[in-house]
């Protein structure tokens, strides 16, 4: 087996369809960007023994441990407000992405959900950075700005896999002709997001007959959502990063 490439990839679906679980299957060791509400960060945590403990900046860490070897597994960040009236969530990921040195170390990134994301940096614009403007399509022009910086420019140039979840946008663009679905980010971005990472999937569940559920990846486009694969990964592909490889050479 050769060699893997890194993968930047996008994964979007609706609550429910495994994006966090599909996203724990990464390689270790895993740098987690959580900005779901506390909960949403249990498929990471299964994955070995957890250690909790708090950064000097006032983050919430979670650690997470191989119970065999002991080796670190999965570091997980949440930057959430408490008190969305005195937002310092997103800042403190700001200051944190310029503590980057030791990215390197990390096999995978993840950025838990870009809808949140959105929140945070929205929340910090209203309340920090301009509370007394009379227009407030500001503050979410300055949270499309601040994401737009982030997850195209700054983790697109990252050698390592880079994994961000979205939920499913509810409007349709056109492409090729058809109306489609894509990944929910804020303004210009519900277009450019797709174009930014080799592979885009979309997550969701498929209910057996007898009452089961198989956890799939759609991986490439249809008449309903857009998707994209660079690697030929099999459409639809069980959620699982091992089943993206599945017939290599």
């Amino acid at each position: 087996m050769s060699e893997r490439p890194a993968l930047h990839t996008l994964i979007y679906g609706d609550s429910g369809a495994g994006k966090s679980t599909g996203a724990a299957t990464w390689p270790k060791p895993m740098l987690v960007f959580m900005f779901d509400p506390h909960g949403k960060e249990t498929p990471y945590l299964k994955r070995g023994a957890v250690k909790a403990s708090m950064a000097e900046d006032g983050t919430p860490i979670h650690e997470v441990f191989s119970e065999r070897t002991g080796d670190l597994l999965v570091r997980i960040e949440h930057y959430i407000d408490t008190d969305p009236l005195k937002p310092g969530a997103y800042a403190r990921f700001l200051q944190r992405l310029a503590r980057s040195g030791e990215f390197p170390d990390w096999k995978s990134l993840v950025v838990d959900s870009v809808t949140f994301m959105e929140l945070m940096a929205r929340k910090y614009a209203q309340y920090h950075l301009m509370p007394n403007t009379k227009e407030p399509r500001q503050w979410y022009a300055i949270s499309t700005e601040t994401l737009e910086e982030v997850l195209l420019v700054r983790f697109g140039s990252l050698p390592q896999n880079v994994v961000v979840l979205a939920h499913v946008d509810e409007d349709r663009d056109e492409s090729s002709g058809v109306f489609v679905r894509n990944p929910m980010f804020p303004g210009r971005l519900r277009k450019r997001s797709p174009a930014g990472y080799s592979e885009v999937y979309r997550a969701y569940v498929l209910r057996q007959p007898q009452g089961g559920r198989e956890y799939l990846w759609q991986t490439r486009s249809d008449l309903q959502y857009n998707a994209t694969t660079q690697i030929e990964a099999t459409d639809p592909c069980p959620q699982g990063y091992a089943n993206l490889w599945v017939g290599e050479p």
